[in-house]
């Protein structure tokens, strides 16, 4: 883990909303990470950011690849290794959560080991999870 104080964070590219890197696209309590994108080493909310914005196609970082730091909570601007993250439910440093939806698109960012069970249940199914429109009055409920 890498912690930056607020003026040095890395840039989050794409159309982010907040400083806590949600974005037009997802949004909630819960939608605190950016990812750096293994093309192209640039930090975006989204894989539908990176889409819209960076003129090229993304690339999945590696297996190989999991003790990069490539996650950035938007909560305190630690930058976690992906293993760390791809196992957290919430921020190491300051106990912010995560959105655990995050987990079916994972795959758009890394690498998934085919016979890993990241992002599914028991019999193979996505792992969806749902953000109550309680603890998040003012936005639907998403994922990155």
């Amino acid at each position: 883990m890498l912690q930056h104080p607020p003026s040095s964070r890395p840039p989050v590219l794409g159309r982010v909303v907040d400083r806590q890197t949600r974005c037009v696209h997802y949004r909630t309590e819960l939608d605190i990470v950016a990812i750096r994108f293994a093309c192209c080493g640039e930090y975006y909310p989204c894989h539908r950011c990176h889409s819209e914005v960076a003129g090229h196609e993304s690339a999945q970082w590696p297996i190989d690849a999991r003790s990069t730091r490539a996650v950035l909570c938007g909560a305190c601007g630690t930058e976690l290794a992906i293993a760390e993250y791809l196992e957290a439910a919430e921020c190491p440093s300051c106990a912010s959560r995560f959105n655990p939806g995050c987990a079916l698109h994972a795959h758009l960012y890394f690498e998934v080991d085919p016979s890993s069970r990241e992002g599914v249940d028991s019999d193979g199914e996505p792992v969806v999870t749902t953000v109550s429109a309680a603890s998040s009055p003012t936005v639907p409920s998403s994922s990155t």
